[in-house]
């Protein structure tokens, strides 16, 4: 367990030599500030008849679930995964003294905690953009829960941007495929309704079905096994090509 800690913030460290992930973290941030500011235009130019007061942290969570940190998540699995191949590192990898499941594990903990920094970070900048903008705080609470709910859905996007970096022959081509197939599985979700709540990526705002109205039980258990049933899937078949190739 301490090998598997150890070699997981060794490959964190790794993703954060990149400068990638803060730039796209401040361009979060840049967007979260013209989002307030769109406010305070409209107040302006109505003489103050129209004042906007909203939760900007809550209203983030699609941006920051569905859009920015999914993004992260594919370029960070590209690097661990398909460039090390491409670049002939990944047998460095596989000569320290860990099996090949920990290895890849400590990989995909590696892009997971990156998501999760980035969320937090969303989360903060969020924070501090509604103070300054003088809006409520009384919902700070419950919001924060919701991003603490919504990173546990990002493990299923981890998993499947793992199985395709181990079926793709160049990063390019993983990367391209990693945003087709989470755009297509999108277009599922949003347009194919009966096949659509049957794909994992269904549930990345998983806050909805926990905070405020309640579903059913049976619904609960349903939507539980979609998403850590897709996980146990894409994992699996990810360790069974991983553990096959010859690096």
């Amino acid at each position: 367990m301490k090998a598997l800690i150890l070699n997981t913030g060794s490959e964190l460290k790794k993703l954060l030599m990149k400068k990638k992930y803060l730039v796209l973290t401040i361009l979060g941030a840049i967007i979260c500030i013209l989002r307030i500011g769109g406010n305070v235009l409209v107040s302006k130019i109505t003489g103050g008849e129209v004042v906007i007061k909203s939760n900007l942290i809550m209203e983030m969570v699609g941006f920051v679930f569905d859009i920015l940190v999914p993004l992260i998540i594919f370029m960070a699995v590209t690097d661990l995964f398909a460039s090390e191949v491409q670049e002939d590192s990944m047998k460095a990898s596989l000569l320290r003294p860990l099996t090949r499941f920990k290895v890849m594990t400590s990989k995909s903990l590696a892009v997971f905690v990156l998501g999760c920094m980035v969320t937090i970070a969303m989360f903060l900048i969020s924070l501090i953009v509604q103070i300054v903008s003088g809006n409520s705080l009384r919902s700070v609470p419950i919001t924060f829960a919701a991003y603490l709910i919504d990173m546990i859905p990002l493990m299923a996007i981890v998993s499947m941007a793992l199985l395709i970096n181990m079926i793709s022959k160049s990063p390019t081509l993983a990367m391209l495929l990693c945003i087709v197939v989470y755009v297509f599985f999108k277009y599922l979700n949003y347009y194919i309704t009966p096949v659509g709540q049957m794909v994992f990526t269904a549930y990345s705002q998983w806050h909805k079905i926990w905070i405020g109205n309640v579903l059913p039980f049976t619904a609960l258990i349903s939507k539980i096994g979609i998403l850590f049933g897709s996980i146990l899937i894409l994992y699996t078949l990810s360790y069974i090509i991983f553990d096959s190739k010859d690096y």
